[in-house]
Parts: structure tokens; sequence; C-alpha cells
């Protein structure tokens, strides 16, 4: 409770917003799930355009990111999260009213397009409000607002859906979107100094090696994340004779393990090495993956999907204050720009999980496909640790050069 407490009003005020605005998007991200049976009933889709409509939401997200993220910086979060939040109001009603997969998909689009203005900007506000010894803890919080939404989407969603009609899940979502849209305009105050921020060289950002790691991490950890959805359920289904309903369950224990972990890692980030700490969790995700497929009832499933959950919580947190203080020692003030990377590289493991699960499980069985991916992420992110370190060492080496000289 102190934690809250210690925080100034703009402070306060400016994370209750952030949480809103990230529920609302995972909220409205998974609203479509139990409704999706309805709509192949009517519409009468193929696999590839129900294969289209989920994929164009991160689509949409990859391509417009780069954009928004500046944008932000240069016009200010309060408008950019207005503009944001005004496109996931208009792609949810279009959801509502949709009678077509052209519409759908439409609508998937305008929403990952939107979620790419909120995202990077309502973490960059973030930044702008808290000092970075207290980021940690705040980017933690604000990843469970993104777990919260992911888990409740679809359980409300499902039961809008059984007490009305279609459009009622769509309908209920848009006038909370709508009511956030009036709080944020009249109460969401920006420091009157974030203004300043100066133009970040995103070549030069990206080239930095402390960059190329984080956005390593969060790639391994978003791919091995988004290939469980489609290879997981046919697997508990055909091993363990799980229902839909059990499925379900699973992932929301891995969504909870997830948002219970973040803000516990993000706090841990501000006092320890935080490359140290998102190494851990790459190694704790590597070695807790196997045993999703080696698991021999429901209970050591579920344990299986709380440590998975867990492990990406704890390695994702620490990236999100890191990067503010990347930009910190830069001086530039743009955060927005910064954390467009973080959400482009979300976006890509979103587009790429699926399709490596897919690509990987038509070679071979669930059974050895996700042990490989575990044994991949294990190497990849003791490489990218390695290189990091190396990069470390020759900064070091020219400094000590340049004194002796």
């Amino acid at each position: 409770m102190s934690f809250f407490t210690q925080m100034t009003k703009p402070q306060r005020t400016g994370l209750l917003f952030v949480i809103l605005i990230l529920f609302i998007d995972m909220l409205l991200y998974s609203l479509l799930i139990p409704i999706v049976p309805y709509f192949s009933e009517t519409l009468k889709p193929s696999s590839t355009m129900m294969g289209v409509l989920f994929s164009s939401y991160a689509v949409a997200m990859l391509v417009a990111t780069p954009i928004f993220g500046p944008i932000s910086d240069r016009i200010g979060r309060r408008i950019m999260l207005l503009i944001g939040l005004l496109g996931l109001a208009a792609s949810t009603l279009l959801f509502a009213f949709s009678e077509s997969m052209t519409l759908l998909i439409t609508a998937r689009f305008v929403q990952g397009i939107s979620a790419a203005a909120t995202w990077p900007t309502a973490l960059a506000l973030l930044a702008d409000l808290f000092p970075p010894q207290k980021r940690g803890a705040v980017m933690g919080t604000a990843l469970t607002a993104i777990s919260t939404g992911t888990l409740l989407g679809a359980p409300i969603g499902g039961w809008l859906f059984e007490i009305s009609d279609h459009r009622m899940p769509f309908l209920a979502a848009a006038a909370f979107t709508l009511l956030n849209i009036v709080l944020v305009f009249l109460f969401l105050k920006e420091e009157t100094n974030r203004t300043a921020s100066k133009k970040l060289e995103m070549g030069g950002f990206i080239r930095n090696p402390q960059v190329v790691f984080i956005a390593g991490i969060v790639l391994l950890a978003e791919v091995s994340l988004c290939l469980l959805e489609p290879t997981l359920p046919l697997f508990f289904t055909e091993k363990l004779g799980t229902t839909p309903t059990t499925i379900g369950l699973l992932f929301a224990v891995m969504t909870l393990a997830y948002g219970m972990i973040a803000p516990v890692a993000g706090s841990l980030s501000s006092r320890y090495n935080p490359y140290k700490l998102m190494f851990a969790g790459i190694l704790a995700l590597a070695i807790f993956m196997p045993f999703l497929v080696w698991s021999g009832s429901l209970w050591q499933a579920a344990i299986a999907m709380a440590l998975v959950g867990a492990g990406v919580g704890f390695t994702l947190s620490p990236t999100l204050a890191t990067l503010g203080g990347i930009i910190d020692e830069g001086g530039s003030g743009a955060y927005g720009t910064a954390y467009s990377l973080f959400n482009m590289f979300h976006g890509v493991g979103m587009v790429a999980g699926p399709l490596l699960g897919g690509i990987l499980t038509d070679l071979l069985p669930v059974s050895s496909a996700i042990p490989v991916v575990a044994a991949a992420v294990l190497g990849f992110g003791i490489l990218l640790f390695v290189q990091l370190r190396a990069s470390k060492t020759v900064r070091i080496s020219r400094k000590e050069s340049e004194l002796k000289f």
C-alpha cells in the first residue's frame, strides 16, 4: 500500500489510466474468441480466412507502431491516447455490426492500429511520470493489467453473448471504451516538461548492444508464448482428455501466473541487474516448457502452465523499465519511440509464434516440438547474454585505452 501512497496525484492518475487503457486493449483483443463459433457458423469462412482474421491484429500493430511511438514524443501522450482509444471504440462498434469476413478483418486491423497508438504511448507516459527507481514496479503493474484483460476478455465475452446476442459483448466494450475516453479527456494531465523530448535516432538506438539484447529477449519470450496457443489445445485433448473449458482454464492459469509475477520482477529490476533477471527468466522458460508435454495429469499440466507463464512474466517485466533507463542515459526523453520497439517485437512474436508452432507440428509431434523450441530458446538466450557481456568488455577496454593514451 505504501507504494501507492508515496505517489503524487499526477502519478496515481497516470498509472490508473494506463492500467485502464491496457486492460481495455487486451480485453477487446480476447473478447472475440468465444464468438468465433458464431461467426464460423453464420459466415462460413475458410480456415485461411479465420487465420487472416486473427493475424491481422498483429500485422497492423507491427506496421503502425513505428509511426505512432515517435509521434507521441512530439505531440504528447494525452492526444495520442485519445486517438488510440477512439480507434478502439470504432473497431469494436464495427465488430458489433459486421456481417461479412471483410468487415470483421477490417475491424481487427483497425484494432491493431489503435493498439499501436495506445501501447507505447501508455508505457511512455509511465516513464514520463516516474523516476527510474520506481519504474520497474509500475511497469510490472502495467503488464498485470495486460494479462488481466487477456484473462477476462473471453469469459466476459462468452457470458454477454449467452445472455443476449453476438453484438452485446462488443457494444458493452465500446461503451466502456467511450467512458474511458471521456475520463482521459477530462482528468489526464501531462507533465509540462514532457514536450522537451528530443528526436531519437532510431538507427543508433537499435544498434545499442543493450537494446539488441532486450529486443532478442522480448522476441524469444513472445514467440514461445504465442506458439503454445495453436499447439497445446489439441495435444492436451488427445493426451489428457481435456474439454474446451478445461483448456481455457489451463491457459487462464498461465495468464494469471504471468500477471502475478510481473510486478515482482519489475520491482527486482530496480534493485538488481535487470539484464541478469531477463536472462534468468529465459532460462526458467526454457527449463519449464518441456514439462508442458511431459505432464501425465491435469494437475501437472496446470503447474507447468503456471511455471511457463511466470517465466514469461519474469522475463518481460524488466525490459520495460530498462528501455526507459537507456533513454534516460541518452537524455532524449523519447520514451514513445523506445516503447514502440518493444511493441514491434511483441507484434513479431504474435505473428511468428503461431506460424512457427504450425510448421513444427507439421514436421514433428507436439511432444518433440516443444522441447526443440525450449532448446532453441535456451541456445539463443545464452548467445544473447554472451554477446551483451562481450560488448560491455569491449567498451571497458576502449575506455581504458583512451585513458592510457
